[in-house]
């Protein structure tokens, strides 16, 4: 009798348990943060992204991770709590790819504490909306304030303490694409990227590179041709962040010449649209075919061949 009550009191012990456990899964426990893949792409729709948005703004959260690479390399659905005070990373670059809405945006100066506030002293301020981007490197002060429906793509990487672990390629021509900055923010307001993803489209020019950094990161505002071809860059790794338009992709699989003509074999095929966003690793075949105002972000890193130093 003794051992049948221990039985069901422990039955029940666990069904406490276990529900308590479906509670906080349900209260938005934090989830495990995929690492970037090495051999296949990812892929997030528009309706994951856009569903990790509400979930945020419902719980006061201000961030869902989608990936983290090396060289603490991130892709994050990022909101702004009113509440957030003004930040420096130390070692981290950030990123700000504005989706919707608008904030002020406060930042550069110095950073200082007042009675355990924080705030920036002689910031430089601007309004940020839908379609600008905003970098700030590492030890820059930033702080947003003014959130009117503000969202954004938060793109985080090193820039310093970078260690090469195989010698660098050749050189592959000259860039006209600045550098990134390393003691203020840089800036492109909307009408500017426009103006980019237009000419390109004007000139069947595929791409306009915003700047060059460390480690072969770059941001490019992105088209592509119908006739572009099936490609794989051996170094580095691609992010596409889809904009506008739709195109069907082809990736994975490997790389054959038919009858003259360069194709995927045995890859996966899947349509993109406005708000997808597709990781390509090193190695991995990729090409876009039946595009239809097709527009991306393309950030480009080098994954391979630096790790963290600090």
């Amino acid at each position: 009798m003794r051992n049948r009550m221990l039985a069901t009191v422990a039955a029940l012990a666990l069904i406490g348990l276990c529900g308590a456990l479906t509670q906080a899964q349900g209260r938005g426990a934090p989830s495990v943060v995929p690492k970037l893949a090495t051999d296949k792409t990812m892929f997030w729709p528009a309706a994951d992204i856009e569903a990790r948005w509400k979930e945020n703004e419902a719980l006061k959260r201000n961030n869902s991770r989608l990936f983290d690479g090396p060289t603490n390399i991130s892709a994050n659905v990022r909101i702004v709590a009113g509440e957030d005070p003004p930040l420096v990373h130390e070692t981290t670059a950030d990123l700000w790819i504005v989706t919707a809405g608008t904030a002020v945006a406060r930042t550069d100066g110095t950073l200082v504490e007042n009675g355990g506030t924080s705030a920036i002293v002689n910031p430089m301020v601007r309004s940020v909306h839908t379609g600008d981007v905003l970098y700030v490197p590492p030890g820059v002060p930033h702080h947003f304030t003014q959130m009117n429906g503000f969202r954004a793509w938060l793109m985080r990487f090193d820039t310093l303490g970078l260690v090469r672990t195989r010698p660098p390629l050749a050189a592959q021509g000259p860039s006209a694409a600045p550098k990134l900055s390393t003691d203020k923010t840089m800036f492109w307001a909307a009408a500017d990227i426009d103006a980019r993803w237009k000419e390109n489209e004007a000139l069947k020019r595929i791409n306009s590179r915003i700047f060059d950094g460390p480690a072969n990161i770059s941001a490019n505002v992105r088209i592509v041709l119908p006739g572009d071809l099936p490609q794989a860059h051996e170094e580095t790794a691609d992010l596409w962040l889809v904009t506008a338009g739709e195109a069907i992709a082809r990736t994975d699989g490997e790389i054959v010449d038919s009858n003259g003509t360069k194709t995927i074999r045995n890859g996966v095929t899947r349509t993109v649209r406005a708000g997808d966003l597709l990781y390509v690793p090193p190695g991995v075949p990729h090409h876009f075919t039946d595009v239809k105002g097709f527009r991306a972000w393309l950030i480009r890193y080098d994954v391979e061949r630096w790790s963290g130093k600090l």
